[in-house]
């Protein structure tokens, strides 16, 4: 009779299921991914042009595409992460002439609270005005990279970020955004408060001569807005907004001024307008426009489709700067999501 060597035939027993258990369980965990699996596409066609011939704004045509892309993994109800990445055209430029962006993050959805931990798309969750991120960000650094924390509640919301532009080293300096935004609905009349801190601090060349730059923005809004039930919208509202720059040991250089805001829609057609008054603002990553120190800005547009997936723009703006006169831009803006 014959016969085999007990401890071989345990090892193999207990190979061969430790190899079934382990093929079971990715199996398993694919077909859990398979299954919470969400696609995101969202083209954008982008045409800005605009004539400026300012001491203050720089004249540029923007004309490109740009493809988003987001492959999301939901954990349970509230969790999960996502991975894709944001790819932006300009005609006329070499494929990489725009680096592409990593969409890269982990999302926490509860009822009131949200979280994103990551690299994850500006656009659509923050409110901050032009004066505060400029719209060129929309095209060349469209992320937040690092964090954003929201609060919803029944009368309002509460967001606080941060974004990480840049890692020191020998030949780059630390550069990071910190904010904060909220509005507080009373009815139809709303407060609404927002500050942004610019760090820009030196490289880890001792050599360098560039200071460190302390840069800030805040603003406190008191606005009334009222939606119309034949598809019409009418927001006003006024505040203070202020700016600091210092390039240390320099002392703070502080700006302050009033500024009202209108918009007006009716259908497709409205009006978005600006108006500050005061001392220059000077903030780096703010439109700079504000830094005349007496800025208008008056966008009529209108948006064509309707259709859930499509948002469009078709826009001319006007930008009136004290000792300059008149300057004006366009926008042909079209977004398809599927």
């Amino acid at each position: 009779m014959f016969y085999l060597p007990l401890t071989p035939v345990l090892k193999l027993t207990k190979y061969m299921i430790k190899r079934v258990i382990t093929q079971l369980a990715m199996v398993l965990l694919m077909q859990s991914f398979l299954y919470s699996q969400e696609y995101t596409f969202r083209f954008d066609q982008v045409f800005d042009n605009r004539e400026y011939f300012s001491d203050f704004g720089y004249p540029q045509t923007i004309f490109g595409a740009g493809l988003n892309t987001r492959v999301l993994f939901a954990v349970d109800s509230i969790n999960e992460v996502a991975a894709g990445f944001y790819y932006f055209y300009e005609n006329g430029s070499t494929l990489l002439g725009v680096p592409p962006k990593i969409n890269l993050y982990y999302h926490y959805n509860a009822e009131k609270l949200e979280l994103y931990f990551g690299s994850f798309g500006r656009r659509d969750k923050l409110s901050m005005e032009r004066r505060f991120l400029n719209d060129t960000l929309n095209y060349f650094r469209p992320n937040i990279e690092g964090a954003l924390l929201s609060y919803e509640g029944d009368h309002g919301y509460v967001r606080s970020f941060a974004d990480w532009t840049g890692r020191v080293t020998e030949t780059r300096r630390e550069t990071f955004l910190i904010g904060a935004e909220g509005k507080l609905n009373l009815g139809t009349i709303y407060i609404q408060p927002a500050v942004l801190m610019y760090h820009n601090a030196r490289s880890l060349d001792t050599a360098a001569q560039l200071p460190l730059q302390d840069n800030g923005i805040m603003s406190a809004t008191i606005g009334f807005e009222s939606i119309m039930a034949d598809e019409g919208i009418i927001d006003i509202s006024a505040g203070v907004v202020s700016a600091y720059n210092r390039l240390r040991p320099a002392d703070l250089n502080w700006g302050t001024g009033f500024v009202t805001n209108l918009m007006i829609q009716h259908n497709i057609f409205g009006l978005d307008a600006v108006y500050y008054i005061g001392e220059p603002l000077h903030f780096e990553y703010g439109d700079p426009f504000y830094r005349s120190g007496n800025y208008g800005r008056a966008d009529l547009f209108a948006n064509p489709f309707r259709n859930s997936n499509i948002d469009a723009k078709l826009g001319w703006s006007f930008h009136f700067v004290r000792g300059e006169g008149m300057h004006h831009s366009q926008q042909i803006l079209i977004s398809v999501s599927f």
